[in-house]
């Protein structure tokens, strides 16, 4: 759930974590694209967890 999130809306991430220290900011492009990837990763990582569980 949170490797989609990361993928799909790091928007929204990012003004979760930063609701009480910055007043409308806005997460830079290397911030939503590292997102992105750790998004990925945390995707992958999901799947091989599922898929080694039943081996």
């Amino acid at each position: 759930m949170l490797g989609l999130a990361m993928l799909l809306k790091p928007e929204i991430l990012c003004k979760i974590e930063n609701i009480f220290t910055v007043k409308n900011g806005e997460p830079t492009d290397l911030y939503l694209t590292l997102m992105r990837l750790g998004g990925i990763f945390f995707i992958g990582a999901g799947i091989v967890v599922f898929v080694v569980s039943f081996i």
